[in-house]
């Protein structure tokens, strides 16, 4: 009895002591143990550093990103990257860069599209590019999809712009006819090196009603400033000199034109030069309007026309307001228009002809 008692611990105390040393053998081998308990991302990434961290392939899951923002990221021809940011009340821009993929991004609020901008419209080369003003609170989505069959690589950025918004400008040389896609709140941004000869800033389309602004250098205050539609700037620059090129505009497409030339008298700002001793023959219809520009030496000038088929309106303007005008019934011969007055020195003065009393035909205008 005794010996059988006996024989019972023994074999309970050798299964014990087995059991014990099976368990801890478990542990000590088990090189999984830390991620079973969190080591993992329960999202489907990867806890490894080195690892690329999938982007939101939906709304979503939209990976959230702040300003300073610069990551890298594959996409496939058919593919859609989702982001995610939290608006400041302060301006914005997201982008693109990279010369693989031809990138279209979308930005969205909780309830509607914000802004849309195509990868041919603000970005370089192919890339996309959103600009605006956030509001305080409000969550934007950034959805960005690859065209025109491309796949590859793209760096998705975000950037808070300076104070006068020069911080990303597009460069443009004279010849540079491109489109854009603009906000009702939106900004764009040119830059120009000057070329020493007279350069026309233009915007055209039948959309957006643009204004354009110019600033010279450093300067936060601007040089020029008009608000125009199909229409725009022009001046001779400066050599070597940086032009920042401001537009804004309610919502859609324009085209932003960089050209040289004279003007061809089509509007205030594709006016015809003229100086001392200019006379040139002009064919006007009864609801035509032609321009020329004068810039004032400081002494006496006379603006007039001459012919006596076109009953001719001559007005004279600077750059903020009228200056003088003239009808063309009271200083011109017969029915012509005559302006006379000293002119200041670098002064810009801005002349208008047009036809009245239903005529048309062909009228001289001379600059003496």
């Amino acid at each position: 009895m005794k010996k059988s008692a006996f024989s019972k611990f023994v074999n309970i105390a050798t299964v014990v002591v087995i059991s014990v040393f099976f368990l801890v053998g478990c542990v000590a081998e088990d090189p999984a143990n830390n991620s079973r308990n969190g080591g993992g991302d329960d999202n489907g990434g990867s806890s490894n550093s080195n690892t690329t961290t999938v982007v939101g392939n939906t709304k979503n899951n939209a990976t959230l990103v702040t300003v300073g923002n610069s990551s890298s990221h594959i996409i496939s021809s058919s593919g859609e990257h989702w982001f995610k940011f939290i608006g400041s009340g302060d301006p914005i821009i997201f982008e693109t860069t990279g010369d693989v993929v031809d990138t279209y991004m979308t930005v969205e609020t909780e309830n509607s599209y914000l802004y849309t901008a195509t990868d041919d419209n603000s970005g370089e080369g192919s890339n996309a590019l959103c600009s605006f003003t956030t509001k305080s609170g409000e969550t934007y989505w950034i959805k960005v999809t690859a065209r025109s069959s491309t796949n590859g690589t793209y760096t998705f950025v975000v950037k808070s712009p300076t104070s006068n918004l020069r911080a990303n400008p597009i460069m443009v040389l004279v010849g540079n006819s491109s489109s854009h896609t603009i906000f009702k709140d939106g900004t764009h941004w040119f830059i120009f090196t000057g070329t020493g000869e007279r350069v026309f800033f233009e915007t055209e389309g039948n959309v957006v009603n643009t204004s354009i602004r110019i600033y010279v250098g450093d300067n936060t205050s601007y040089y020029y400033s008009k608000e125009t539609k199909n229409k725009g700037i022009n001046f001779i620059t400066v050599p070597g000199t940086t032009y920042y090129i401001n537009i804004t505009g309610n919502s859609g497409t324009y085209t932003f034109n960089v050209r040289n030339g004279t003007g061809d008298g089509s509007s205030r700002y594709n006016a015809i030069e003229v100086t001392n001793g200019y006379s040139s023959s002009n064919t006007i219809t009864s609801s035509g309007e032609h321009w020329f520009i004068y810039y004032g030496t400081g002494n006496s000038v006379t603006f007039k026309t001459t012919g006596n088929v076109v009953d001719t309106y001559m007005t004279v303007e600077t750059e903020n307001s009228y200056l003088y005008t003239a009808t063309d019934d009271n200083s011109g011969d017969g029915n012509n228009a005559l302006c006379k007055f000293t002119t200041k020195s670098g002064e810009t003065y801005w002349i208008k002809i047009t036809a009245r009393s239903s005529t048309n035909g062909t009228y001289t205008f001379v600059v003496e």
